[in-house]
Order: structure tokens, then C-alpha cells, then sequence
């Protein structure tokens, strides 16, 4: 009974979640061109405003993503990939979030070794795992810590392998939580949802990646991304 009442409410979360992000679309296009039209006279604006305008406008495009997968979530996933550099990615990721970290007082310094293999995945799901798991070391760490986003190369069982990662130096997992941190609506935070990580692990495993991750209570968290080259 119990598992035909949360299929239930799954059922529920979607019919709900498909209606909401119809009725964000409208204002989310309004914001659109204004910012268009902003962009258009930029030549005009402050170098901060137009940078703003720039970090806006990427994070419309992500938002716009976000959208149109959950309306096509119950259609046949689309296969479509690209030649993605991750440094570039990771950079959009970085401008995007930069605000996040800015509010937190939260340092984000990034290694990212020269000339990396690109990679043939999906560029706009990657850009949502890499976005929550930089959002979630944010949130993990304390007021002028700082978050590591690195990547390099290295040979594991006679393969390439790019690794991506993402470093806190915060709260730290428990003992306990580590086998479930990964299961679907599973969360410690008070007002989490146990939503983020799961979506990490699906696209993950969607690229043919894996997603691992090693953890200290009480001092800290590496999330790692590993992609066959």
C-alpha cells in the first residue's frame, strides 16, 4: 500500500510539474526579450550591467533546457549528442552559479589541465549534473570556504579516463547516509527534496559515465564524474 501511494504521488508530481512549467513559460518569455533587447543595446550599458545581462541570459538558456526536458520526460529520451569541450562547459557552469557563490561568501577555484580530450555526450546534461553538484557543494560549505572544480586524465584498467570533480570542505556525509546519498528523495536538508542527486546518477549513467564520490564527516566532499575518452 504504501508503494501504490508514492507511485500515486509520482503520478501526481508529474501531472502537476508538466502544468506548472507551461504556465512559466509566458513570463519566462517576457524575461526573454527583454533581455534580448537589453543585449541588443549593450554597447550602451556598464561593463558590469552587460555582464550581468550575459550570466542572464545563459542561465535562460539552461532554464529553457530544463523545460523542454521535463515536457518531453515521458517521450523517447533523445539520443542526440555533441563534441563537448568540458572546460567550456564547466565555465558556463561557473557563470551561471557564480551569483549562488557570491551570496554564500563561497570561493569557487577551478583546475582544468590544458588541451583535454573532448567528449561525445549530450552538452545540456552534463551542464545539469555539473550545476547540481557545484550547487551542492555551495550549500555544503561554510561562509569563505572554498569549492574545487577540477578535471585531468588519467589511465584506469587500460582505459582513458576524464575526470571531472567538484571538492567541498564542509559538512561531510555520514557513515550511514552514504549508501542512500544517491537514492531518489533521499536528502538531509531540512528543506530538500532528495531530488538532485538522483537526477545526477540518471544522467550520468544516460552519458555512460559514472558518478562517484568520497566523503569525511566533518570535513569535506569529492564528487567525481568519470567519462570513457
Amino acid at each position: 500500500m504504501e508503494d501504490f501511494v508514492q507511485a500515486n504521488k509520482l503520478i501526481l508530481l508529474g501531472k502537476l510539474t508538466a502544468s506548472l512549467v507551461h504556465e512559466i513559460r509566458n513570463p519566462l518569455s517576457a524575461i526573454k526579450l527583454n533581455l534580448d533587447y537589453m543585449n541588443m543595446a549593450k554597447d550602451d550599458l556598464p561593463a558590469d550591467i552587460q555582464e550581468i545581462v550575459g550570466e542572464s541570459l545563459d542561465a535562460f538558456e539552461q532554464v529553457n533546457f530544463l523545460i523542454e526536458d521535463i515536457l518531453d520526460f515521458t517521450r523517447k529520451p533523445s539520443a542526440k549528442t555533441h563534441e563537448v569541450d568540458v572546460e567550456q562547459v564547466t565555465d558556463r557552469c561557473l557563470k551561471i552559479i557564480s551569483v549562488s557563490a557570491r551570496m554564500k561568501g563561497v570561493t569557487i577555484e577551478k583546475h582544468i589541465v590544458p588541451e583535454l580530450p573532448k567528449l561525445s555526450v549530450n552538452k545540456n546534461k552534463m551542464m545539469q549534473v555539473f550545476l547540481n553538484l557545484i550547487n551542492n557543494a555551495i550549500e555544503a560549505s561554510q561562509e569563505k570556504n572554498k569549492v574545487i572544480v577540477r578535471a585531468f586524465d588519467e589511465v584506469e584498467d587500460r582505459k582513458q579516463k576524464l575526470i571531472w570533480q567538484v571538492q567541498d570542505f564542509g559538512c561531510g556525509i555520514k557513515e550511514d547516509d552514504k549508501k542512500k546519498i544517491l537514492s531518489e528523495f533521499f536528502t538531509t536538508k531540512s528543506k530538500g527534496h532528495g531530488i538532485g542527486l538522483g537526477v545526477c546518477k540518471m544522467l550520468t549513467e544516460e552519458m555512460n559515465s559514472e558518478l562517484i564520490f568520497d566523503s569525511t564527516f566533518g570535513e569535506g566532499t569529492t564528487f567525481s564524474m568519470k567519462f570513457t575518452v
